[in-house]
């Protein structure tokens, strides 16, 4: 949740500083500039989560499966980030897109966390040393969401405006 913040705030920023225009003077493309910021969010997820498998191991807590869990983490985490880009490149506004994104991530968390098989049940029962076909499956869908969601992220930046609301 924290790096689908900060994409918005990246990327609502270009917008509010007027500084998206100067970017775009040069040969980078709206989507280049996206994805690019879209990355820089994404590594901080698996440095985010390893430090805490650390952590956790320094403690002497065991925890099996680190790298299913790593994919998992790394996957969801994919999915909020692309869907805040999008939130982000809608709104331009950084208030409108937190508040709007949000929302929707509470209602999403809400709605998801009611299947027994979600994702935070998953790496939990992973953690745990307890392998489910189901995993793969949950992963699968989560990439499959992840997939759609970046074409759509893609599409969507080539034909966003470079000003803001009303600019």
């Amino acid at each position: 949740i924290i790096s689908a913040a900060l994409v918005i705030d990246l990327i609502c920023e270009e917008y509010q500083h007027h500084t998206l225009e100067t970017l775009l003077s040069t040969p980078i493309t709206m989507p280049e500039v996206v994805w690019g910021k879209v990355a820089a969010c994404l590594v901080l997820v698996p440095l985010q989560a390893g430090a805490w498998l650390a952590l956790l191991a320094l403690n002497r807590i065991a925890i099996a499966n680190a790298p299913w869990i790593m994919a998992h983490v790394v996957a969801v985490s994919l999915v909020l980030i692309l869907c805040a880009a999008l939130v982000s490149l809608y709104y331009r506004e950084r208030t409108a897109a937190q508040f709007i994104f949000s929302t929707g991530v509470v209602v999403a968390m809400l709605l998801v966390l009611a299947l027994p098989g979600n994702p935070l049940n998953i790496i939990a029962q992973l953690a745990a040393g307890i392998a489910t076909p189901l995993q793969s499956a949950v992963l699968g869908v989560t990439a499959g969401t992840c997939l759609i969601l970046a074409i759509a992220t893609h599409a969507y930046a080539r034909h966003v405006p470079a000003t803001g609301w009303g600019e």
